[in-house]
């Protein structure tokens, strides 16, 4: 018993900490300054002095009659379950092989081509010369923006 009296005399402690703690913070239920200069200060101080009206019990919702009992949630998700056993079963190793792999490699690479990647000729060079010039012709610096 003599043990406890520590604890006690800790517990105390604490709960006279957390009061003085607690004396020292502002109200939750008193309205706080407003900054005059702010651009909804007198909306802030009409909401202040005129609360809304309070919620009352008849505000509450009907239970919804379309939400699924659990006793279906369950049979969904045994449904689940036993899907994902199955599937497990069926892809499990040495369910299944490989074979014929050449072959669907030899269709992978007939169907596949290859970029061309020649090396530019001076004739490419220039064409992408006169298309740049082009373009640079063709632009123009943008309008200042209104500031």
């Amino acid at each position: 018993m003599n043990g406890a009296t520590g604890k006690i005399v800790r517990l105390g402690v604490l709960i006279a900490l957390g009061a003085l703690a607690t004396t020292g913070c502002a109200s939750p239920f008193q309205s706080a300054p407003v900054d005059p200069s702010s651009a909804v200060a007198e909306a802030t101080r009409a909401a202040a002095d005129h609360p809304g009206r309070r919620p009352t019990f008849a505000d509450i919702p009907q239970i919804p009659t379309d939400v699924r009992r659990p006793a279906r949630f369950k049979a969904a998700i045994d449904a689940e379950q036993a899907a994902a056993a199955k599937l497990m079963r069926e892809t499990a190793p040495g369910t299944f092989k490989l074979h014929d792999t050449e072959a669907f490699a030899a269709l992978a690479r007939a169907e596949a081509k290859a970029p061309d990647l020649d090396t530019p000729t001076d004739a490419d060079r220039a064409a992408t010369e006169a298309f740049a010039k082009a373009a640079r012709g063709r632009a123009s610096a943008p309008s200042p923006q209104p500031q």
